[in-house]
């Protein structure tokens, strides 16, 4: 009686510790059930905000379904699309690499609605959260995708939304890298602490890396929207503060003409990070054609490479 006492008490026990367990663990993602994506390349549309709006996407031959990978979505600059952003920003390359799936969306008019840039996006207010939020509920539903692995980057314009994403959609998205555009806005609010990193160049002819104060004697913002250009400094100075980062800041000159500064003590494991490129161009990618430039730019770092190795798969 005594002995079926205590085996009855331990299996109770063994049985709470389990579910216990089960609780604390983080919730995986549910693999695909229908329409699933296959290794290759492939174009979605989806409505969004009453437009049709569509997105390129690169599944890696390593992907088989079996096992949940991360989710990059990589944002083109104003005036370009997602077929040239995937030509040139080398995430396509590790992509195959590393083994998570790349998106690559197009914006409305070659643009998005970033904070005060640029274009159409900005100026009929599309809705590229939403946008974005749908792709990214696109792809868990057609892939095996990483929930607490979903990442966003882009350069110019795109660098200036994927920073907005920051703001609005940190629900979902992990961690952000912005390339050649800065915060750019006051009103800033996650709904958790994210981890953003800037990269900028000094001598960037676009976006200028000082900041630009708006024309005078226009106010610094009007309707919320900002007239002028945050500077790289001062975009990370507010992702430090947003993020509750301590003062610590950790400096690492990678090469002579690049310096990385981040703030690693922040809450819940995020960090605020900013790499500056002396000299360097407003487009970063090395042999880019367009836009005025002729393909012989070799950039100082390949900065795919960097945001897999040091923010994003740290």
């Amino acid at each position: 009686m005594t002995y079926s006492l205590f085996g009855a008490l331990r299996a109770f026990m063994v049985a709470l510790l389990a579910a216990l367990a089960a609780s604390s663990a983080p919730a995986s993602a549910a693999p695909c059930a229908s329409n699933c994506l296959q290794p290759g390349d492939h174009r979605i549309a989806i409505w969004s905000g009453g437009l049709l709006r569509s997105f390129l996407v690169h599944v890696p031959e390593s992907y088989s379904g079996r096992d949940d990978v991360p989710l990059l979505l990589d944002l083109h600059g104003f005036s370009s699309n997602a077929a040239d952003e995937r030509q040139w920003s080398g995430q396509l390359r590790e992509s195959d690499r590393r083994g998570f799936i790349a998106v690559w969306p197009d914006g409305v008019a070659l643009s998005w609605n970033a904070y005060g840039c640029c274009f159409l996006g900005n100026a009929l207010l599309v809705d590229d959260v939403a946008f974005l939020r749908s792709v990214v509920g696109e792809m868990k539903r057609r892939a095996n995708i990483d929930d607490s692995r979903v990442y966003v980057t882009g350069i110019s314009n795109g660098g200036g939304m994927a920073q907005r994403m920051a703001c609005e959609a940190a629900d979902v998205v992990t961690a952000v890298v912005s390339i050649s555009f800065p915060l750019n806005t006051d009103q800033c609010r996650p709904a958790r602490p994210i981890s953003v990193t800037a990269i900028a160049a000094t001598d960037d002819g676009t976006i200028n890396y000082f900041g630009n104060p708006p024309p005078w004697p226009l106010p610094a913002n009007l309707l919320g929207v900002p007239l002028g250009i945050q500077g790289a400094r001062e975009s990370l100075a507010a992702w430090k503060r947003l993020d509750g980062c301590s003062d610590e800041l950790t400096r690492i000159q990678l090469k002579a003409d690049v310096r990385v500064e981040e703030y690693r003590d922040c809450r819940a494991g995020t960090r605020a990070g900013l790499v500056t490129i002396v000299g360097g161009t407003h487009v970063l990618y090395s042999g880019y054609v367009g836009l005025g430039y002729s393909g012989d730019y070799v950039a100082p770092i390949d900065v795919a490479e960097y945001m897999w190795t040091n923010v994003f798969d740290r």
